[in-house]
């Protein structure tokens, strides 16, 4: 129940929002524990609005892991969007946890999930509408530990002076871990805990700066949600959502995803489709997504389909796939995921001539890309959805005119076979340097770069009428970059954003280019230089302490081999001895 104290206090600001339903709490599925009878108190908080934050899988597995422990709680916390978070400031109101409606201040471990370097300005944001001092070394003992995971602090740099400690690698036990020590020191000094805590595995403390290694889980059955809290309106993923695996073998030289995740863990094929029933039938959706990197990549995803189907049949529950490689779609998965509700596929060619793909390391031929998309439209799909990246290392423009061509010669397949043109959506983003890539040491295209490709592509879209293109904002792209690999001097630069009032800046709308202009002039930063600089392989990079098990030689080795646009065989084929498995002492995990 919410408390009276907590209506009094905030319910009239609340009805003055776009979207009341936000900042209420009280879903289905959400935990409702005593918060003064446990004894110790995690609160997660996610830098971005409410639908975006309650959507993402790795809070609700931190959420329900904690919370299936009776001394622990976890509550949650989203950025409020700025029609709410303006109310909050003029009637000098603090942020509030969404379940317990408890103060930040007032929980032991405040742990932020850094899904996005343009998230950065917010985290500062929400501490200080938290009452928490901004930097690390300002903070009392009675202030909670602030700490962070997620991909974004595979360079923790730009954030170390706010943050009390990083979680490097997979949070599933790391962040119990974490909370049981610091509820254990409760009443030693501050740098004590922090010191304390720096020897859990997985755990970077930046007052100390030691070297940390990754943590590995193992994904086990009990520890994946079957239950999670149901957002009051429909969310960016509105579906029970299962993890089949982690890690992808395909090592895609821009991926920092796939390095930082090695080595591969499939699920087993009896736990999936187990989890499956039970978390749709605890949350009553009517689709179901089964997540990875590359879902069609999992030993056993026909065989997990074909059960599933037979579960579920008549029942009008859909079954989504929302990462397909081309080179494993096949008429037998397309008829598996034949269902009622039929939404767009996805697939990823990522670059459009072969010789591209190869830079890339997409091992993807354009026969494999046609033949998906047509068993596709063979299969009653009309709408088609391709993602590609340009600005890619060694990139030219016969590679960008072949994204159209692609196009065209599945229209020409179309054609031939006498079927109907599918409506086809190009997401193509801009190539942004990544810490723990072969691509970490490579330039960014500049700005003015980028614009030419993309007017480029334009005029060569306009010959074929049924595709769209939707092109990401290349000045984002930029920032990212520049955030990406910056060093902890960019946190002066973060500082500065956040006090001119940088928030929520992922999104078009409060992205403020101007501001950015500004700050770059008043810190004699020059963002462009930064995002464009090609590094050397001796140059110390700012996150060469953190270690993800992937050798740096064999990265640059990688590297070296994108210019030659040779590939490399997914690990699954052959070890490629990339040191993961080496240096971490663990291995890959496959469901057969």
């Amino acid at each position: 129940m919410i408390d009276d104290n907590f209506l009094n206090e905030y319910e009239s600001l609340i009805k003055l929002t776009e979207r009341p339903s936000r900042y209420i709490g009280e879903e289905f599925g959400s935990y409702d524990k005593n918060f003064d009878k446990v004894k110790g108190k995690f609160l997660f908080a996610f830098p971005d609005k409410y639908e975006i934050g309650i959507s993402n899988f790795g809070h609700k597995i931190i959420y329900d892991l904690i919370n299936k422990k009776d001394e622990f709680l976890c509550d949650r916390m989203y950025a409020p969007d700025k029609d709410y978070l303006n109310l909050l400031e003029k009637n000098h109101k603090s942020l509030y946890a969404l379940e317990t409606k408890r103060k930040p201040i007032e929980f032991d471990v405040v742990g932020f999930g850094l899904q996005y370097e343009m998230s950065y300005t917010t985290v500062l944001k929400m501490l200080e509408m938290s009452d928490i001092p901004i930097f690390s070394k300002e903070r009392e003992n009675f202030h909670p530990i602030i700490v962070a995971g997620g991909p974004s602090v595979s360079n923790p740099a730009p954030m170390e002076p706010f943050i009390d400690a990083f979680v490097i690698g997979d949070g599933e036990d790391v962040n119990i871990e974490l909370l049981d020590m610091v509820v254990k020191l409760k009443g030693s000094a501050r740098k004590d805990i922090l010191k304390e805590i720096s020897n859990i595995e997985g755990i970077y403390v930046p007052l100390l700066a030691k070297k940390t290694n990754k943590r590995i889980a193992k994904l086990e059955f009990n520890n994946h949600p079957t239950l999670s809290p149901i957002p009051h309106f429909a969310s960016v993923h509105d579906r029970a959502v299962i993890e089949l695996r982690r890690g992808c073998a395909r090592l895609c030289r821009f991926c920092q995803a796939s390095h930082i995740n090695l080595p591969v863990r499939e699920r087993k094929k009896e736990d999936i489709v187990e989890l499956t029933k039970q978390y749709v039938k605890n949350t009553g959706y009517d689709e179901y997504s089964l997540l990875s990197l590359s879902s069609n990549d999992h030993c056993q995803i026909e065989d997990i389909l074909k059960e599933l189907n037979c579960h579920f049949k008549g029942s009008g529950i859909n079954v989504s796939l929302p990462s397909q490689r081309a080179d494993k779609f096949s008429l037998e998965l397309a008829a598996l995921m034949n269902q009622e509700k039929r939404a767009t596929v996805t697939i990823a060619p990522e670059a459009g001539s072969e010789r591209m793909r190869n830079i890339i390391n997409k091992n993807l031929s354009e026969e494999q890309i046609i033949n998906a998309t047509i068993s596709c439209i063979e299969n009653g799909w009309n709408k088609i959805k391709y993602y590609f990246v340009i600005g890619l290392p060694f990139e030219t423009y016969d590679d960008l005119e072949q994204i159209p061509g692609l196009i065209e010669k599945v229209n020409l397949k179309c054609r031939e076979k006498g079927l109907k043109y599918p409506q086809i959506t190009c997401s193509i983003s801009v190539f942004v340097p990544k810490p723990h890539t072969p691509f970490q040491w490579a330039r960014q295209n500049s700005i003015s770069e980028i614009e030419e490709k993309i007017n480029f592509l334009r005029k060569l879209k306009d010959k074929i009428k049924n595709v769209r293109f939707n092109f990401h904002n290349p000045k984002m792209s930029q920032l990212e970059a520049f955030y990406s690999r910056g060093d902890i001097n960019v946190s002066k630069f973060i500082y500065e954003m956040y006090k001119k009032g940088g928030y929520l800046e992922s999104w078009d709308e409060n992205l403020n280019i101007d501001l950015y202009y500004e700050v770059e002039k008043i810190l004699n930063f020059d963002i462009e230089a930064l995002a464009t600089k090609e590094y050397d392989n001796d140059f110390k990079l700012p996150w060469d302490n953190i270690n993800y098990g992937v050798d740096k030689s064999w990265l640059w080795s990688e590297y070296e081999k994108a210019r030659n646009a040779v590939s490399t065989v997914p690990c699954e084929v052959r070890c490629n001895d990339c040191g993961v498995c080496r240096n971490l002492k663990t291995s890959k995990v496959l469901s057969k």
